[in-house]
């Protein structure tokens, strides 16, 4: 029989879990755009750099020369 105690403790577990899992994925998130952005602005390979060689050269702060 499952007692107010245990049902509390895995309603807790339950909500920890939840939110780890919510703040980990969030941070995966943060991380992968993060590196998409990083690839595009930065990256002097010519197949990434080709395309965004304009964007990069409109914001002014990402030298490319």
């Amino acid at each position: 029989m499952a007692t107010a105690a245990s049902f509390a403790t895995r309603t807790v577990t339950r909500t920890a879990t939840i939110s780890l899992n919510l703040v980990l994925q969030i941070t995966v998130l943060l991380v992968l755009a993060g590196l998409v952005i990083w690839t595009l602005l930065f990256s002097s390979y010519p197949a990434v750099h080709d395309p965004v060689h304009a964007l990069r050269h409109a914001l002014y702060l990402i030298p490319c020369h």
